[in-house]
């Protein structure tokens, strides 16, 4: 079976509902993460950066407003065409391109910084995509990865789930069962599909040659994230979340 094949399709299909059930407030949302964001980076300068997995453009859309050089990269053409629509409305400019995370179509050195946000889970190859990042990233540059663990077998979070699937279809109008009428035929040639735990991150950053490896568990964030996003989110999700970043 063509994983991918089966992960472009899914997306593409769900790109079409996926910004209409995230956040309650898109405003508090993008102030909430420039302020994450801008205590990551800490500078003032314009950088080059690459944010893969983009989906519909969020994190790539505010490292523009930010005023950096942004190309965003996604597997979805479906995403993509969201993503250009959402740059336009909000007047930004990104590049978006469609290509393969595990395979970029970028010289040696191009980006000082290459990001992604809740990817790794759907990524045949977690280690071949995160040393192509480090290939595609400058000397000095880095790597920041935001991701968590997402599955927690406990009998408390399957009930969770479940209800949660119920608040899916009755609030969003969305069936709860396409995702896995799409993953449940790859699930297991995705490492990280029930999430990273932010060892394996650390250990693969390290096998990558990158340093000055740092993790942040983003507490703030996930009590923004227990406030801000859909019912259904807050019933039937309680992830692990964390900032791993490298330097290369």
């Amino acid at each position: 079976m063509d994983v991918k094949r089966v992960i472009w399709r899914y997306w593409d299909k769900r790109s079409q509902t996926y910004d209409e059930n995230g956040y309650n407030s898109q405003k508090e949302v993008r102030h909430f993460w420039k302020g994450l964001l801008e205590d990551v980076i800490r500078t003032d300068e314009s950088l080059k950066i690459l944010d893969v997995g983009t989906g519909t453009g969020f994190l790539a859309l505010l490292f523009a407003e930010m005023g950096h050089n942004v190309t965003g990269i996604d597997i979805s053409r479906g995403m993509l065409e969201k993503a250009r629509h959402n740059a336009d409305k909000l007047k930004l400019t990104v590049d978006f391109m469609h290509c393969d995370a595990e395979n970029l179509p970028f010289e040696d050195e191009t980006f000082d910084i290459v990001t992604n946000r809740h990817l790794l889970w759907t990524i045949p190859s977690p280690k071949v995509a995160i040393d192509e990042w480090c290939r595609a990233v400058k000397s000095g540059g880095r790597i920041m990865l935001i991701d968590g663990r997402w599955y927690d077998p406990t009998i408390d979070m399957r009930l969770r789930r479940f209800f949660g699937r119920i608040a899916t279809f009755v609030t969003e109008k969305r069936s709860p069962r396409l995702f896995m009428s799409y993953y449940a035929k790859i699930k297991d040639q995705l490492p990280f599909f029930d999430g990273s735990g932010s060892n394996y991150i650390v250990d693969l950053f390290t096998e990558a040659g990158l340093k000055n490896i740092s993790l942040d568990n983003l507490e703030k964030l996930k009590e923004f994230e227990n406030k801000s996003r859909s019912l259904a989110y807050r019933i039937a999700n309680k992830p692990s979340l964390f900032l791993a970043l490298g330097e290369k």
